[in-house]
């Protein structure tokens, strides 16, 4: 199994969180972890703000930016260009998504379509995950 993780997804890698433990598992088992390029943005926002509404220390947020460091390149990427930008505003407009949840979505739709049934999009946001099983994007719920 192909795993698109968006970052509430892969976030779970990196900080001890709800279902971490699941998500941990669905990693060690996936052939590929597939995520965009902004995740990488998302990730260190996603870190920021743990660490200002002291949900971990700087410590941990510290630990977690080096680890995600050394995981990095060993994710498949999905890029964003002018295509994908494209196509995340139509979703946006048809699921009334977020920019960056539309951009998720777009790329994990370019990663359906080059790899089929075999992927499974890995998101803790019930409005992003509806929108994957309207494309018919399969969805891994832990």
């Amino acid at each position: 199994m192909i795993l698109f993780f968006d970052t509430s997804a892969l976030l779970k890698l990196f900080v001890r969180e709800e279902y971490s433990e699941a998500i941990c598992q669905a990693s060690r088992a996936a052939s590929l972890i597939v995520v965009s390029q902004l995740t990488w943005v998302e990730m260190c926002a996603a870190l920021g703000l743990k660490q200002r509404t002291r949900q971990i220390d700087v410590p941990q947020a510290t630990q977690a930016l080096q680890e995600l460091r050394d995981e990095w390149d060993r994710y498949s990427k999905f890029a964003v260009d002018q295509a994908l930008i494209i196509t995340a505003g139509e979703l946006a407009l048809t699921f009334g998504l977020r920019a960056y949840d539309s951009l998720q979505l777009a790329s994990a739709q370019r990663a359906h379509s080059q790899v089929g049934s075999n992927l499974a999009f890995t998101c803790f946001d019930k409005q992003l995950n509806a929108a994957a099983t309207a494309l018919g994007i399969h969805t891994l719920n832990p």
